[in-house]
Parts: structure tokens; sequence; C-alpha cells
């Protein structure tokens, strides 16, 4: 039995890149099916011979994954670089915390990608610096200026390293600069919607020096509550919050409006982004006020 990972399905036909470097067709075997366990991109399962010459190998077993993100589809991340352009389309921020909150969850090492900054140099500096003070490794891209492989090299040194965010950012060509090839297609910004073009129509590994990279579908909606999110667990993406909440005066503080809040102290002295809290406290209102109106859906790892 063979062992290796799934870089691409499409229509119920997955290519695995065996340890050799080669890759080979499989379809998953019918017990695998049956279970309701979908195969997705990044995982590392066995293979066999199938004994069909059109699909020579089939899927026996789908390895224990470390993590699973439903948005975008795929399995066993090492880091997720999140990006967004700085104007054109215009950053949307709540999708940005959404993201970190999610990976903070599973485990996952993200970093921020902010694209397209020669076109607005200040906003530029103002979400960078909003970032950089809560916590996060922030990384800038122009057209002069790209990210690059070597920059990559320092962000994840192997595995798996997923581009996620809306269309139109630039994360094809990004991605494209790495692999020093065209291999993905790029789009542009929709004049009549204001946003990006859908390009990428699947999720892709590609092999680097190091590990694999993958550009991802765009998409610009994401709800906390559709991934199973718990509202205690929003906090986990706002780092700057967690530091400031072991100052509270009570262990339970939720950083709303209770008495001897040293959250609500440091975000009035300008110390945590209004911007970040508030954002923070619409996910965690809306999950909790929700708590009980659905079945809590099977966290997705």
């Amino acid at each position: 039995m063979i062992e290796g990972i799934i870089t691409k399905g499409v229509g119920g036909t997955y290519t695995v890149r065996r340890e050799a470097g080669d890759r080979i067709l499989c379809q998953i075997r019918g017990g695998i099916r049956k279970s309701g366990v979908v195969p997705a991109v990044g995982d590392k399962v066995k293979v066999s011979e199938s004994g069909d010459p059109d699909i020579p190998y089939v899927i026996d077993d789908i390895l224990p994954r470390k993590n699973f993100l439903i948005r975008p589809s795929v399995a066993n991340i090492d880091c997720l670089i999140l990006t967004f352009a700085v104007c054109d389309p215009q950053p949307d921020l709540t999708l940005t915390d959404k993201l970190l909150v999610i990976c903070a969850n599973l485990n996952i090492s993200t970093v921020l990608l902010f694209t397209k900054c020669d076109l607005d140099p200040e906003q530029a500096d103002t979400l960078s610096d909003i970032y950089t003070s809560a916590g996060f490794k922030v990384y800038r891209s122009s057209k002069g200026k790209l990210f690059s492989s070597r920059e990559l090299a320092e962000v994840a040194p192997s595995g798996i390293v997923a581009f996620a965010g809306p269309s139109g950012v630039g994360k094809s060509t990004v991605c494209n600069n790495i692999l020093e090839n065209d291999i993905m297609q790029t789009g542009d910004v929709s004049d009549r919607l204001k946003r990006g073009k859908h390009t990428t129509r699947h999720v892709e590994l590609f092999d680097t020096k190091t590990g694999f990279i993958t550009d991802t579908p765009g998409f610009t909606s994401l709800s906390l509550f559709d991934v199973g999110t718990d509202y205690k667990d929003v906090v986990k993406g706002y780092p700057e919050i967690m530091r400031s909440a072991g100052k509270c005066r009570f262990d339970d503080c939720r950083h709303l409006s209770e008495t001897g809040c040293a959250v609500l102290e440091d975000l009035e002295e300008g110390k945590i982004d209004r911007g970040r809290y508030l954002r923070y406290r619409e996910e965690y209102e809306y999950l909790y006020n929700n708590r009980n109106n659905y079945k809590r859906r099977i966290r997705p790892v």
C-alpha cells in the first residue's frame, strides 16, 4: 500500500502525490464513500492499485487530520496567509477577523498579507499597524514588490501553506511569483460589482522547495455560526484582548460592560483598536444570543 497526499480533487477523481514526487489518479473505495467522509486536498492517504487502466489507483484510507478548514476546503494546513487588498476591492476586515478566529481555534498559524499597497500607501500603513499591534505577523505586497519565495520560507519553512481571501486581491499573482511560473489564472476586479472576479475554480497543491502552496477560490462571506464556533472561543482570534483580559476583575469577564473590565479600560486608552473590538463584540453577542437556536455542528477538524 502506497502513502501520498491529495493535491487535487475534481469530479470524484483525486490526484495523489507520492513520496517519490510523481502524481497518480485515484478514486475512493466504496467504504469511505459510505462513511460520509469526503477526501480533501491536503489529506494524507493510503492507496493501492485498482485494476482500472483509466483510474489505476484507489484510496483505501484517509489518515487522521490535524485540522480541516471548510472555507477554503483544505486539510492539514500548516500556515494560512490571509490575503486582502488595501483597496480595489476594499478590505473586508470582518471576514479577516472571522478567519483569524477560526484558525486560532484550530491551531493554524496565520499571517496577514496586504496587497496592492502601492495604490494606497496610507491605508497600507493603517492596516499594518492595526494587526501588528494586535500581535500578528504582517507582510505587504505591491506591483513592484510581490510577496516572494524568500518571505514564504520565513512564514513556513515546510508543510502546506494556503492563501485565502476574497477574489481579485492578487492571490494567484502572488502564487505565480512564488512558483516562478504562470500556473494560475489571474483576473481583474469587476467595475460593476467592485469586487474580484473568480479565476481560481478549485483548490490544488503545488510543490515548492520546502512543501506546498495553494491558491484557494475567493469568497466574500463566512459565518462563525455555520462552522460551529462557540461564543467563548471568539476571543482566541483577538490576542490583544486576551492580553488585557488577564487584568480583568472577574475571571469570567465577557468584556462587554462588566465592572472592572481591563479590556474596556484599554480600549478607552487607545491600546486596543476600536474596530477590532467592535467586531469581537458583534460576533460574541451574535453567537451567544443564538447558542440555543440550533443543533450545534461538529467542529470541522
